[in-house]
């Protein structure tokens, strides 16, 4: 079966006015600090869904090796239990009320949130609140979360596609925190004690490190009591200051897990504009044309691969990922660098380029389309991305690239692939890679 990718005749123009027409103007974002709490409020008119996510910016950077997955294991295990509620009593009201819990592990911020229907938001942010200030950390409770997140760091090597994530990040960030599992390592979690999950939390969860943000139907006033409430009873905290770490993860390397499977999965990294950064719009065109010239080339023309794909990773210390299974993986991946080398070489036209701007827009805005994803969207540029008015910006810079971006930007970025492979080693040339 032969596989097309659809490309829509449609202007960047008639994609931008749709898409505008479709948004309710009625939406606002707001950005203020109450008690030293920095907090972000989006009002969304008419919807029954209200989200409400507590952020505590650092990651990896800020946790260190020590302490690595301490913070994941603290939400997980906070939901579990307060002073005053037990676990049972949570878990009923989350079942009757349709709220739910998610715990938020990123490299450069973690997080709890809490989703529920409007009409029950205010019973949901007691408990939220209670979470975050109170939580029980009862003992029993806090082993079943180590026993869940140790099995989970087991088991990461039995699927491929979780073992060459490990491998590939392990190799190009292994001069950078990043290089830590977000969960930790086994070690990591079986040495942590309740005492320092207890001292994290009183020392660490302090309003110079936390960011609130909530999407919903909400009043402002509303709002800013609720957060005004919640700051007055956390601690300030030191002024963070994350230590610099200056990142090269220097020339192309390859490093090869041999695993007996039907086909080689391949995952290459390399460098990336942070989002924010004035390249990130160019350089997410670029891999979005890269995209689709892979697929074109490797699928449809060679059925060399599966599903080939190139996209950018949302990180402070960021890159760009290209994804190729293949029975093939050295006629794949010289495919995949006359790819790269013809896109730095020649220019892409105007009229593929008006469409990738259309397609990145409509697929942007479609995306962040529910309460939860705009919740996500707006942590995510507040503390990778320089801020959340970065967003919107980031919306208006994408019909300002022209085809001597793309070039600029895969010339700049688009090189020194580190490429992870799970397969057969015999088949990956280490030269093919490394001698670039």
């Amino acid at each position: 079966m032969i596989c097309h990718r659809v490309k829509y005749p449609v202007t960047l123009a008639l994609w931008l006015g749709l898409i505008t027409c479709t948004q309710p103007s009625e939406v606002t974002t707001t950005g203020f600090i109450v008690n030293g709490l920095k907090v972000i409020f989006r009002k969304v008119p008419g919807s029954p869904i209200v989200a409400a996510g507590f952020y505590l910016k650092g990651g990896a950077n800020y946790v260190g090796p020590n302490l690595a997955g301490i913070e994941p294991f603290l939400f997980e295990t906070a939901v579990r239990g307060t002073e005053t509620r037990t676990k049972t009593e949570i878990n009923t009201f989350l079942e009757s009320t349709g709220t739910v819990f998610r715990v938020v592990a990123e490299y450069d911020y973690s997080g709890l949130i809490i989703q529920s229907r409007l009409d029950q938001f205010t019973a949901a942010w007691e408990l939220f609140a209670d979470v975050l200030l109170h939580p029980r950390l009862e003992p029993h409770e806090l082993e079943l979360v180590r026993q869940k997140i140790t099995t989970a760091i087991g088991t990461e090597n039995d699927r491929p596609e979780r073992q060459v994530q490990r491998l590939v990040n392990d190799l190009y960030y292994t001069r950078h925190p990043y290089g830590i599992s977000l969960y930790g390592t086994a070690s990591s979690i079986k040495r942590l004690t309740r005492n320092d999950l207890i001292q994290y939390h009183r020392e660490d969860l302090t309003k110079n490190r936390a960011g609130l943000v909530i999407v919903g139907d909400l009043d402002l006033k509303e709002v800013t009591a609720m957060a005004r409430e919640l700051a007055r009873r956390m601690p300030t905290g030191p002024q963070v200051r994350l230590p610099t770490v200056m990142f090269n993860p220097g020339r192309a390397e390859l490093a090869v897990a041999n695993r007996r499977l039907p086909t080689n999965l391949i995952l290459g990294l390399f460098a990336a504009p942070r989002p924010g950064h004035p390249d990130y719009p160019a350089f997410t065109i670029a891999m979005q044309l890269l995209s689709d010239r892979l697929f074109q080339e490797l699928r449809t023309e060679r059925s060399l691969a599966d599903d080939p794909s190139a996209a950018a990773a949302a990180r402070i210390a960021n890159h760009g990922v290209i994804r190729v299974t293949t029975t093939k993986p050295e006629m794949a991946l010289k495919a995949v660098l006359a790819v790269i080398d013809r896109m730095i070489a020649q220019p892409v036209n105007d009229q593929q380029l008006e469409q990738a701007l259309a397609v990145s827009v409509t697929r942007y805005r479609l995306k962040h389309e529910s309460i939860l994803d705009q919740l996500e969207q707006l942590a995510m540029w507040e503390l990778v991305g320089e801020g959340w008015e970065k967003a919107d910006q980031y919306l208006r810079e994408i019909p300002a690239v022209k085809p001597v971006h793309i070039r600029t930007v895969m010339r700049r970025y688009v090189r020194d692939i580190h490429f992870g492979v799970v397969g057969n080693p015999a088949l990956v040339p280490r030269a093919l890679v490394t001698g670039r």
